[in-house]
């Protein structure tokens, strides 16, 4: 698994002029470098007026700048057998009185919303593939109103209309070939959503947020599941969750901290009637799923126990079926620490942009940086025994070792779990602190970025030293 490079997902964006092409390449090299910066430090004078022309352009549209990175997360995606595609929402809030053009204004605070689709990979690390079919929103009076690149259309009557546009977006993305699974929480439990990815040929797996009724003798999806044996029990680790939520999520998603928790697991078919009150009526009165319930066995007292009831169309005749269904759910969590990478690592809630157009520019800009930044913890976990150099060139390896303490530099057939160690060292890792997460790393990374961009210049303006293709430039950092 190679390591990403933001500036390389922008390689072939067509934006109309080459100009703006190879400024959106540049941009993101230089962004990339020192991400949660504000860009007044990032860019200097003359770069920086050449930044905000960009993202104040009307001609730069937001889709054809993501098309690039969408492009490569798809081929990024296509090792597996199934490509998942986790979705969620997340809020934009920026403080501050004056209302930025284009956006609410709520609390104090100028606020967008974005549906963002991440393709995972269904691996025990972490990985992310990139983000697809991305949206943005506005919403004013209850009303969701689609944001484009320099004007607003299509309103959605409510929320869950997002969710149908997204997966269709996200079917229209897909090249062809392993089945499509759109992994979705409890906001999606919606039966024209349900029917709507059915239709388009993918599967779901989708948290039930709701007792719905069902045909049969039993009317109800609880009273369904209740006379169906355990088919297996399994120990997961729980992620911790902060209470740094919206309070409409909180109230959903409450504070935890990290645990062991053991699972009991069951699973059968069910056939859920189309809600009385469902406004359209074309759709079917009924339709087939399968679920699967997911019972914490013995909580610690004071905790929230784990239950959840997944509908899927994937199968679930057997113990190692179900178990899937639950490992596929279980990457939801991936989208939350996408979305701290992108306010966090990123800062997007810091930018100064005023206008909503300006700010969606500027996210689709930082959008393949937030996914590069949790590629190096799934690269730290994913393939520890491949060679160091599968991940770091030369120049690279030995700039690693001239920022190392002597104690603590690589030999020549350092593994690329040594080299990410490494890295978190230089982000300032303690390993009392256990495995590195994202931002320890993604800080090492920096520093390390600059040093060797430094080192190249250096290259560049002394031939006489030796080149990157001469296996001796490795130890370069250990000579005086």
């Amino acid at each position: 698994m190679a390591l990403m490079d933001p500036a390389g997902e922008m390689r072939g964006v067509v934006l109309g002029d080459k100009r703006l092409n190879a400024r959106a390449v540049s941009i993101t090299r230089e962004v990339q470098a020192q991400p949660s910066s504000h860009f007044p430090a990032i860019f200097d004078g003359g770069d920086l007026e050449a930044f905000y022309r960009f993202t104040n352009n009307e001609a730069v549209e937001v889709e054809p700048l993501l098309e690039p990175h969408h492009r490569a997360s798809w081929d990024r995606a296509t090792s597996g057998h199934l490509r998942i595609a986790v979705h969620d929402t997340t809020e934009f809030g920026f403080p501050g009185e004056k209302l930025r053009a284009g956006l609410a204004h709520s609390k104090g605070r100028s606020v967008f919303y974005s549906h963002v689709p991440i393709l995972v990979g269904l691996e025990e690390a972490p990985v992310v593939h990139g983000v697809v079919g991305m949206r943005s929103y506005v919403v004013r009076a209850g009303t969701w109103t689609e944001a484009g690149s320099a004007e607003l259309d299509h309103k959605l009557g409510c929320g869950s209309d997002r969710w149908r546009d997204a997966v269709a977006a996200v079917r229209r993305e897909a090249p062809p070939g392993a089945p499509l699974v759109h992994v979705m929480d409890r906001e999606a439990d919606d039966y024209p959503l349900l029917h709507k990815v059915i239709s388009q040929g993918d599967h779901l797996v989708c948290r039930s947020n709701q007792n719905r009724v069902v045909v049969g003798e039993v009317r109800r999806l609880a009273d369904v599941l209740a006379s169906v044996p355990f088919l297996l029990e399994r120990s997961v680790w729980l992620t911790r969750r902060t209470g740094l939520r919206p309070p409409n999520s909180l109230k959903a998603h409450p504070e935890r901290e990290a645990r062991a928790v053991r699972l009991a697991i069951r699973a059968g078919p069910v056939v859920v009637k189309r809600p009385g009150k469902a406004e359209d009526k074309t759709l079917p009165t009924k339709l087939a799923l399968n679920v699967v319930e997911v019972v914490e066995v013995d909580p610690p007292e004071g905790e929230e126990p784990v239950h959840w009831r997944l509908f899927t169309t994937l199968p679930i005749s057997t113990a190692a079926e179900a178990a899937l269904v639950v490992d596929i759910y279980r990457k939801r969590w991936l989208i939350e620490e996408y979305f701290k990478a992108l306010k966090t690592g990123c800062a997007v809630e810091m930018r100064q942009a005023e206008s909503l157009d300006a700010l969606l520019r500027t996210v689709a800009l930082l959008v393949p940086i937030a996914v590069c930044l949790l590629h190096l913890r799934a690269v730290s976990r994913h393939s520890p025994d491949a060679p160091a150099t599968d991940l770091f060139d030369l120049v690279e390896f030995a700039a690693m070792n001239h920022l190392l303490p002597g104690s603590k530099r690589l030999p020549a057939t350092a593994t690329a779990k040594q080299a990410m160690a490494a890295v978190a060292v230089l982000g300032g890792h303690l390993k009392s602190n256990g495995a590195p997460g994202w931002i320890v790393l993604g800080r090492g990374y920096l520093k390390l970025h600059r040093f060797a961009e430094g080192w190249r210049a250096a290259l560049a303006a002394r031939p006489a030293i030796p080149s990157t293709n001469d296996p001796e430039s490795a130890p370069i950092g250990e000579r005086r």
